[in-house]
């Protein structure tokens, strides 16, 4: 009688999930407590939507985490194992061997919990330690851009001094020429002075 009273209760809390089916996204989730009993049913939608995985709990000390990622690993291994036309074209009842089997081993393996609890943990860090390192590698380009822009400032500098010596090097030759044909009047200025006072004593 309670076996059954257990059962009703999760085939109410399904109902209630069923509902909200067609209007679930990538990544939905949600968690409807049994009414009557202490079990809680949870459901999570696949990264496309595409199947809604549902798992019953017992115990209310079972960590949501674990729970989730029961939730996650079956939808990830129903997808490799059946592929997505044959999750399509799924009816109702018609579960297959191998999903069968595939569920069973899921059970067998999520039935402590604290073994899958380290396991998620290791892989939360795992995913830190990835997100640190895409971070540095972000950096890394990011200082590799500063550097590229810095060398591009450094060359353009360079050629723009290369150009101001070209000028300068030219005007200084030009003041030179200058110099020297000032020089060069003079001097026939002076000649010229000279030649002129000094005709008269010529003759």
């Amino acid at each position: 009688t309670l076996l059954n009273e257990e059962k009703k209760a999760f085939e109410g809390a399904m109902a209630q999930v069923c509902q909200h089916a067609g209007s679930v996204y990538p990544g939905w989730r949600e968690t409807v407590n049994c009414t009557g009993t202490d079990g809680r049913l949870h459901a999570f939608a696949d990264s496309q939507a595409l199947c809604v995985m549902v798992a019953g709990i017992r115990d209310v000390q079972y960590p949501d985490r674990v729970v989730l990622q029961l939730l996650r690993d079956l939808a990830d291994k129903a997808r490799n194992s059946q592929g997505d036309e044959m999750l399509n074209e799924a009816r109702a009842g018609s579960l297959t061997t191998p999903m069968r089997k595939l569920m069973r081993d899921l059970m067998r393996q999520y039935s402590d919990p604290g073994k899958q609890d380290k396991t998620v943990e290791v892989r939360k860090k795992v995913e830190e330690l990835q997100g640190v390192m895409q971070d540095n590698v972000k950096k890394i380009l990011e200082t590799h851009v500063t550097l590229e822009s810095l060398e591009n400032n450094s060359s353009s500098m360079n050629n723009q001094a290369n150009m101001f010596l070209r000028q300068s090097t030219s005007l200084k030759r030009q003041m030179q020429f200058r110099n020297l044909k000032v020089k060069a009047i003079f001097g026939l200025c002076i000649g010229a002075g000279i030649l002129y006072f000094t005709l008269p004593f010529l003759d």
